[in-house]
């Protein structure tokens, strides 16, 4: 997923720094697909240099478009790509993506808590093997105008709060309304709901409607809405890059995951089963995985990284990492209901 939708150590840094790359003799060709400020071009020519390898990066701009490329070729025109966490488990039913040996990764096993036990990050692994190495994600969570609302909110209640009646944006988004609505019931996984959690999270969302100022479907339509309006809660669904452009615009806002979970997109690097040298292509992911170059992939997209802190998620947040739904089609007319409702 891409929802043009980041996060969040010690002396083993450095040594983890200075083992980042390798030297490879027998290197050649990488060849790259990824979107953009993922393969920047002082990381690749630093890569490059000491590697002696040439980098050879095709950016993309929206999921389909990977699966086109990847499952086109079967796997033989890249050796890594960049691919969702819920996106990759089709190119692993295919047989598409190679696993890892991470003795060849060591960086990551410096990278953020939350992401170094894979056996522990949804979507990474199957069948005891791993087959993509986190990199980049974003939460999405509230947004709130610290003018307007006080006391901090930590919980996703504060949308339906009759307080701000009339003064909250959600996100025109079926999937993504009845998975915070589910949350919000107390359901542990808001992925895969019963035709009877569908139902009841169809009547707190059209409960929800009752309490919105307007829909939005783009970050610069939320900002919009927000500068010509009294709003103070924003259904965040663009993340820290939303939060960014607001603040760059000038708005009082600060941003919160709350308790019963955020969900989250979740960036991996996978190789392909046609990786022409997986060396290399381990190389290049270790690479990226050092500090440095997670704290300008921050600085220079927004979003969270997995190898240093970030304000996209404080350490304790709960994040709920996106999975495939149950039932996308359900979930977009139950959502047209919503929104028909009077």
């Amino acid at each position: 997923m891409k929802l043009i939708a980041k996060s969040l150590f010690s002396a083993a840094i450095g040594l983890s720094a200075l083992a980042a790359v390798p030297t490879l003799s027998h290197a050649k060709e990488l060849r790259i697909l990824a979107w953009e400020g993922y393969a920047d071009p002082d990381w690749v020519a630093e890569f490059e240099k000491e590697t002696g390898a040439d980098v050879n990066v095709v950016f993309i701009g929206t999921d389909d478009e990977i699966w086109a490329k990847i499952k086109g070729s079967e796997g033989k025109d890249f050796d890594l790509f960049a691919v969702n966490t819920a996106q990759l488990q089709r190119y692993l039913d295919l047989g598409l993506v190679e696993p890892y040996d991470l003795d060849k990764v060591p960086n990551q096993k410096q990278t953020l808590p939350r992401f170094q036990d894979l056996t522990k990050v949804t979507g990474v692994m199957r069948d005891g093997k791993v087959y993509a190495i986190p990199f980049a994600f974003d939460s999405i969570g509230l947004i709130y105008d610290t003018e307007k609302v006080k006391t901090p909110p930590d919980s996703w209640d504060v949308m339906w709060d009759p307080e701000y009646a009339g003064k909250v944006l959600g996100y025109d988004n079926g999937e993504h309304n009845f998975t915070i609505a589910a949350l919000d019931m107390g359901i542990a996984n808001p992925y895969h709901l019963t035709d009877e959690q569908l139902s009841k999270a169809e009547d707190k969302l059209i409960d929800l409607k009752h309490n919105l100022l307007s829909f939005y479907t783009t970050a610069d339509e939320a900002l919009q809405l927000y500068q010509h309006n009294d709003v103070a809660i924003i259904f965040a669904n663009y993340g820290q890059q939303q939060v960014k452009a607001m603040q760059d615009a000038g708005a009082p806002i600060a941003y919160v995951n709350p308790k019963e979970g955020a969900p989250a997109w979740l960036d991996t690097w996978a190789m392909t089963t046609g990786v022409q040298d997986k060396d290399l292509a381990e190389a290049w992911v270790n690479f990226v995985l050092q500090k440095k170059i997670g704290e300008q992939l921050s600085e220079r997209t927004g979003f969270g990284n997995t190898s240093a802190p970030f304000s996209s998620a404080n350490p304790d947040d709960k994040i709920v990492w996106l999975e495939d739904v149950e039932d996308p089609t359900k979930r977009a007319d139950l959502w047209n209901e919503v929104k028909a409702s009077p």
